[in-house]
């Protein structure tokens, strides 16, 4: 895997300086874990100065006032990721002008695997009312017997920035084969699979069948996921079939061409018409363009697969 603190400064110049900003939490968990087994692992200047022993990194960056899937990864005092199978979460509400929390939620999060040196993340699914600020307390079993307690901190919005559940999925006019001279002109895939690439946004729309929709760069992603997310749908496609259509969004104009090692395009117009802060996205529309689950970052086939189903 690439290391990703040098990754970072070749970004594209298109990329939305709001993503930067954003991808941080994420970058940092993701170069730790590339650090392992290396003499150089990161190290906050608060673990220096004798912080926590266990710190919690929240990777979701899109979280509003009801449900939310919250991907975070745990690592320890020298920077490295900690892992488990299970973990209980409890989010608190930090209620403005007191030194005082309330509980709001409490919820298990699963360990889930991702294609990278990571190794994976943890998933916990919260329903949450008040926006403000929140802090979570995570307490596991890490694979190696210890006992962790961790802590990260994150802000609730009142709307997501990207579709909300329930909402209408945008009609974007996407790139798709029949337009383009080659595959690798509308897909930084290294092997696309052309289905993927047969309908527009606005066309499957049009056809009232449910839909699933990723939006990935597979060559440029930050957190290497991109590509593996590609293939998760492609897996999806294979299990369900036509009964739903399937598109993947590479999120750059014209991938192909390159200016050392970045694509030189903008980003295409449906990344800016859905809202997207981070990516890869993977979106779950039904019959009549409304969308009925999406998820930020990695997720398996078998999740894609699950709400998709509850659509048909």
């Amino acid at each position: 895997m690439f290391n990703l603190a040098n990754r970072l400064g070749s970004l594209p110049r298109a990329l939305n300086p709001r993503i930067s900003l954003l991808l941080a939490p994420l970058l940092l968990f993701l170069v730790a874990a590339c650090s392992a087994g290396s003499d150089d692992p990161i190290i906050s200047s608060e673990q220096e100065a004798g912080g926590p022993e266990y710190s919690a990194i929240i990777i979701t960056t899109d979280m509003a006032v009801g449900k939310s899937r919250v991907l975070f990864g745990v690592v320890d005092r020298d920077g490295m990721p900690v892992t488990g199978v299970t973990s209980e979460v409890d989010a608190y509400f930090l209620v403005p002008g007191k030194d005082a929390r309330e509980l709001k939620e409490s919820v298990a999060a699963n360990f889930v695997n991702w294609p990278t040196a990571v190794g994976g993340v943890f998933s916990a699914d919260l329903d949450l009312d008040v926006i403000g600020f929140y802090e979570l307390d995570v307490n596991f079993t890490a694979d190696d017997g210890a006992s962790v307690f961790a802590q990260a901190s994150f802000i609730l919005q009142d709307e997501p920035s990207t579709p909300a559940i329930g909402s209408p999925a945008p009609a974007s006019v996407t790139h798709t084969a029949a337009e383009a001279e080659d595959l690798s002109r509308i897909t930084s895939a290294p092997d696309p699979d052309l289905d993927l690439y047969k309908l527009s946004i606005h066309e499957a729309l049009a056809q009232g069948k449910p839909l699933v929709v990723v939006f990935a760069t597979p060559a440029f992603c930050v957190s290497a996921t991109c590509g593996p997310q590609v293939e998760e749908l492609t897996k999806v496609k294979e299990s369900v079939g036509d009964r739903a259509n399937y598109i993947h969004v590479e999120v750059f104009e014209d991938p192909h061409m390159i200016e050392g090692s970045r694509p030189s395009g903008s980003l295409v117009a449906a990344v800016e018409e859905w809202g997207l802060p981070t990516e890869p996205w993977t979106f779950v529309i039904d019959g009549q363009g409304l969308v009925q689950g999406k998820f930020e970052q990695f997720t398996t086939a078998a999740d894609i697969e699950a709400k998709l189903l509850e659509t048909l």
